[in-house]
């Protein structure tokens, strides 16, 4: 890692130590908000440190299918080889550094570069190049793009840049139940149109205004009242939070609906749910919501018709790309019966309605969250019971934090 910089040295310094998921982590200050030296920082010992989700295997079906990807400000490509296996490449030629791309005008099943014709096949192996006359044979020897670390988990695809972080898989077990039911083998990826303008926050608050359990009591009145934080007739108001163990990477709340079935229609949530239920799902299922977060960029969200994901692209302090039907389009994993209807596209459409209604409602929200954090008068704050998960996601930064400064 590299040196770190005196005033992120400063910051992560007045930050208290890590004692634990379960311990009260405060509110982060200010300047972890609002510094670019301090998203600098967070680049590589968050983004390059941790599993990153940058898509879903569903996206590359085909030999020489494939897509490109930033993680962690290092440009990459995630394809489908000869074979059927997926490969993460770094996807910058080894001749002059050109970044490398997936568009149509490449050779089948080969990445080329535009500078040279450098060729590669999607194993990472030099195949051709031109012009260099007898060097070509000890070239296609030697030059090989790097592979990426990656694993599957029920279809999405995480990459990590650190070759010694602890493996994905057990780190999201308590994860796997909520996946009961839902069929995978019949289920189709409808992935989330990529976002070509940033919204104007930082990544952290667009992460913290997904898990908060507690605003959208006010914030999203007529949108959210279906899956209402606080129920009447529910013990404790049937909010429900998930205990988090020091090695998790998952973050979970549910909320439950006023009746079974529900989910998103065009104002939002309510009971005549645009995706029909999922018959296999439990009785319980299919009375809640399932927020879950997957620091740092995947949001995912369960619900009796659809698994809706959001992939967060943090490109600056205060430049966040969301991808999802919030933001964009799509980001859905449904059953193909659901696909297959005939009036699927209409449906499509009043979802996208629904969930851009919530966020026309987050919007103005986080601005001022943002412009908050930019404020001399920004209070230390603290946290309520609806907030475990706000608590949680900072215990786990701080985890980062000081793993980076501890490295130091």
């Amino acid at each position: 890692m590299p040196s770190l910089d005196p005033d992120v040295i400063a910051i992560l310094k007045s930050l208290p130590p890590y004692a634990g998921h379960e311990s009260a982590a405060p509110m982060l200050p200010r300047e972890c908000y609002t510094s670019k030296a301090f998203f600098e920082f967070e680049r590589d010992a968050i983004f390059a440190h941790n599993w990153m989700c940058v898509g879903r295997s569903a996206q590359i079906p085909n030999h020489g299918d494939c897509f490109g990807v930033s993680v962690a400000g290092e440009p990459a490509i995630v394809a489908r080889t000869r074979t059927g296996d997926i490969r993460v490449l770094g996807a910058v030629c080894q001749h002059r550094g050109h970044v490398l791309n997936c568009n149509a005008d490449r050779p089948e099943g080969l990445l080329r570069c535009p500078l040279h014709y450098w060729t590669y096949d999607l194993e990472g192996r030099l195949v051709g190049a031109p012009r260099m006359g007898d060097m070509l044979s000890q070239l296609r020897d030697t030059v090989r793009l790097p592979q990426i670390r990656y694993e599957i988990w029920h279809g999405f695809i995480f990459v990590n840049l650190d070759g010694k972080a602890p493996p994905l898989g057990p780190s999201l077990a308590k994860l796997d139940p909520y996946w009961d039911g839902y069929g995978e083998d019949e289920l189709v990826t409808v992935p989330p149109v990529t976002a070509a303008t940033p919204v104007p926050w930082n990544w952290k608050v667009n992460l913290e205004n997904f898990t908060d359990a507690y605003h959208t009591e006010f914030v999203h009145r007529g949108t959210h009242d279906f899956a209402p934080s606080l129920h009447a007739a529910l013990p404790g108001g049937g909010v429900t939070f998930t205990p988090m163990a020091d090695g998790d990477n998952a973050i979970v709340r549910t909320v439950p609906m006023l009746q079974a079935d529900g989910g998103m229609m065009s104002d939002g949530w309510g009971a005549e749910a645009s995706f029909p239920a999922i018959e296999s799902l439990s009785l319980e299922q299919r009375s809640r919501l399932t927020f879950a977060m997957v620091p740092p960029n995947l949001q995912l969200m369960f619900a009796p018709g659809v698994v809706s994901y959001t992939l967060l692209l943090p490109a600056g302090v205060t430049e966040t790309f969301a991808s999802s039907d919030r933001v964009t389009g799509g980001g859905w994993i449904l059953p193909k019966s659901t696909l297959a209807l005939p009036d699927f596209p209409d449906r499509a459409a009043a979802v996208l309605e629904g969930a851009s209604k919530i966020w026309a409602q987050d919007v103005p929200v986080n601005n001022a969250m943002q412009a908050g954090k930019r404020s001399r008068f920004m209070p230390d704050g603290r946290y309520g019971p609806l907030e475990t998960t706000l608590v949680q996601f900072n215990a786990w930064l701080l985890r980062s934090y000081h793993r980076a400064l501890d490295a130091e």
